[in-house]
């Protein structure tokens, strides 16, 4: 029988985190991916495959410009592969660019001026800050801040709050004239 509640955990374990784990991952490589691909295809630079995970392919789909885009069995990760690019890493031979006649040149990575190689190399991270920003921004617009109400929870005997008559559930809105909003407010006095 502890066999059979062996497997129902790894059930559970798999979709409580694991599931939403490579959801998250995802969501963060794709927008990485996208930074690169965006800036690369603005900086005339022709993209062959745009990959969400890696090795074989799941499915996918050609667009207008002929960038292959996919996702594939692996989902660790991710990769945009520019044309004239021998692998995913962007690494083509010295000796296959020495060899590439200067009329095919236009769209290929590696003779782009060195700001736009730069560009389209920091794209990745730039677009995943920008998605941090959104998430933040998102969960303080609609969800709001998480703000302990100053409440007493409980007085001891003989202290100073004893003392002074508070009782548990006692809702705190002044301390010595100054306006209290949050439980930090009240601590940031007190502890003065």
């Amino acid at each position: 029988m502890s066999i059979l509640a062996s497997i129902g955990g790894f059930g559970e374990t798999l979709f409580s985190y694991l599931l939403p784990f490579i959801f998250v991952l995802g969501v963060v490589v794709f927008f990485h991916e996208l930074g690169h691909f965006w800036v690369a295809r603005r900086c005339g630079v022709k993209v062959d495959t745009f990959s969400i995970g890696f090795g074989p392919e799941i499915f996918g789909w050609n667009d207008r410009h002929q960038t292959r885009w996919k996702l594939s069995w692996i989902p660790l990760g991710g990769f945009v592969k520019f044309a004239g690019d021998e692998n995913a890493a962007s690494m083509p031979s010295r000796e296959q660019l020495a060899a590439i006649p200067d009329s095919q040149r236009k769209g290929l990575f590696h003779f782009k001026p060195l700001w736009q190689r730069a560009a389209v190399v920091a794209a990745g991270p730039i677009a995943n800050f920008i998605l941090a920003i959104a998430i933040f921004a998102g969960i303080y617009t609609f969800a709001g801040q998480t703000v302990a109400l100053p409440t007493v929870d409980g007085v001891r005997q003989g202290t100073a709050a004893d003392e002074a008559g508070f009782e548990a559930g006692d809702y705190v809105v002044k301390i010595d004239g100054s306006k209290i909003d949050t439980f930090e407010d009240m601590q940031r006095i007190v502890a003065a």
